[in-house]
């Protein structure tokens, strides 16, 4: 075997030793149990707002944020670059809404500057 492969192969080991090993270290407590994710719990209820939420907390009715949303959703096809806060932030999540309030705090210190 010549000194290419015998890197190689001692190579491939180390990766897999290593990958394995934070497999082992991720799902698996001290006495061999297997560890459920833990899931944070900081008030990440408060800053996923839907759509009506979301109106609620800018103070201005559903029909207004949603027309917001199609206004940017149009604009933004004609752009290829843009400012990450020059639109209205949310997610599409399986047909529903959602938005995260501190991106929303962003969004509106971002249109109150470009004013």
């Amino acid at each position: 075997m010549n000194k290419d492969s015998k890197i190689i192969i001692s190579s491939i080991i180390l990766g897999a030793s290593f990958i394995l090993g934070s497999y082992i270290n991720a799902h698996f407590s001290s006495n061999g149990k297997i560890l459920s994710p833990q899931i944070s719990q900081t008030s990440s209820s408060d800053s996923v707002l839907n759509k009506e939420a979301a109106a609620a907390y800018l103070k201005i009715p559903v029909t207004q944020l949603d027309n917001i949303i199609k206004r940017d959703t149009e604009q933004k096809k004609k752009l290829s670059v843009y400012d990450t806060y020059q639109f209205i932030p949310y997610a599409n999540l399986d047909g529903q809404i959602v938005f995260l309030k501190d991106n929303l705090n962003n969004w509106l210190n971002f249109i109150s500057q470009q004013k």
